[in-house]
């Protein structure tokens, strides 16, 4: 399950591109905060920018948000191979699909690379 994992990230990555990948995704993840506050609905979004505007270093929490989940997910995925954990390893993909699936909703109000 931990390959399998790792298997469908290469895969993914192979399909989008790493080049386009690593720029795309830097520059949604760096506008995160902006996305989020766009596509919420009419209560949340005013008090999110409140939120980003009072205290600057939120910002930096909604950016940690999917770092702190791949770290989780390779941690998980290193004890269930350790522990031959099945709900580990399910557990780490799970992690990993949900930073992933999410980046993949939200990429298209982030930098699209189009090349000429």
């Amino acid at each position: 399950m931990v390959a399998l994992t790792g298997i469908l990230v290469v895969i993914y990555l192979s399909w989008i591109g790493p080049e386009r990948f690593w720029i795309e995704s830097s520059g949604t993840w760096i506008l995160s905060p902006s996305i989020y506050a766009t596509l919420l609905p009419s209560p949340w979004k005013a008090w999110l920018i409140r939120v980003l505007v009072c205290a600057p270093w939120s910002g930096f929490v909604l950016l940690a948000v999917p770092v702190v989940l791949l770290l989780g997910a390779f941690g998980a995925a290193v004890v269930a191979f350790a522990k031959n954990s099945i709900l580990l390893a399910c557990v780490a993909m799970g992690l990993t699909g949900l930073v992933f699936g999410v980046y993949h909703l939200l990429q298209p109000f982030g930098i699209s690379l189009h090349y000429l």
